[in-house]
């Protein structure tokens, strides 16, 4: 099957009718009709139900799985493409990253703005979202490696390349009422009398932790990133429960209180999904990370470049 085939389906499923599909890759709608009736013949199942007298599409759950794999292998070709290009050219392409909402900022800072300043000709696709997102994401072929700040599902497809230790942390308005500065710690069980927010990542973690003691947390809030939990502790309306790099910066309005008793290993992860090559451009990035950037390394670099 060619691959035209595969990119005019996702086309279609992209933009939601034949219409617009036809449009955007300047193919005429009968001849993308065709072509999905080729691919439906070709895998002996219906792809796309459309309804009379309705412009909505309906994916099939045979549809729903070419969508996946064709994303992968489309991103394949892209991928020998840009490793032909950087080959011929140098150091130019693409990084595709996944990365957590409230880390992509910080991860802007610290490590691709050196990077970028190495390598002028690279540019980058960032997509943010939830740890479900980032590992459908990673799976699919949209991206290369996943900056992670919680334990990934599906964890035997992937492989941890660097992890760097976080802390499950209280962050006080510094104004707050319940922020006592004579200490520079706190417990489960003095949080478990305030309202709390946080982020859906840490929310299992900490009533993990709280069951082990016996406690209850007092839990206002739950949201999908870290940046929204901190915002009521901005507003002075609950104590953020996140996870904190050791030695990182907030905002001068904040204070931070490590949870003594929260018996938790967390990390804060790169990782790529096993088995699958890496472009020249992702193994440059990862050179440079291992050198510049004070993380434990998990796995033997020079082994996962040699099996590409």
């Amino acid at each position: 099957m060619e691959l035209e085939s595969y990119r005019n389906f996702l086309a279609i499923i992209e933009a939601g009718s034949f219409t617009g599909a036809a449009e955007c890759v300047h193919v005429a709608q009968p001849a993308l009709s065709k072509q999905i009736r080729a691919l439906e013949n070709y895998f002996g199942a219906k792809l796309i139900i459309t309804t009379r007298g309705s412009r909505q599409l309906i994916l099939t759950e045979a549809g729903r799985i070419l969508y996946q794999k064709a994303k992968y292998i489309c991103s394949l070709e892209d991928l020998a493409k840009n490793e032909i290009d950087n080959v011929i050219g140098g150091a130019v392409g693409t990084l595709r990253i996944s990365a957590t909402n409230s880390r992509s900022a910080l991860f802007i800072s610290t490590s691709l703005k050196s990077f970028c300043q190495l390598y002028p000709k690279v540019t980058y696709e960032i997509y943010e979202g939830g740890i479900a997102e980032q590992a459908q994401q990673l799976l699919n072929g949209i991206t290369e490696l996943g900056i992670l700040s919680v334990p990934i599902t599906h964890e035997d497809s992937f492989e941890v390349l660097f992890q760097r230790r976080e802390e499950l942390s209280a962050v006080f308005h510094k104004d707050a009422v319940w922020l006592d500065r004579n200490t520079s710690a706190i417990t489960l069980k003095e949080l478990s009398e305030m309202p709390l927010s946080v982020s859906a990542g840490c929310c299992d973690i900490l009533k993990k932790c709280c069951a082990e003691s016996s406690l209850a947390p007092q839990i206002l809030s739950i949201s999908t990133t870290r940046n929204t939990a901190l915002q009521w502790a901005l507003e002075k309306t609950a104590v953020a429960i996140v996870p904190i790099e050791p030695n990182e910066y907030l905002r001068e309005e904040f204070v931070t209180k490590k949870i003594t008793d929260a018996q938790i290993d967390l990390f804060k992860t790169i990782v790529k999904v096993k088995d699958r090559p890496l472009s020249v451009i992702a193994q440059k990035f990862l050179k440079f990370y291992s050198q510049k950037r004070n993380s434990q390394q998990v796995c033997d670099l020079a082994k996962i470049f040699n099996n590409n």
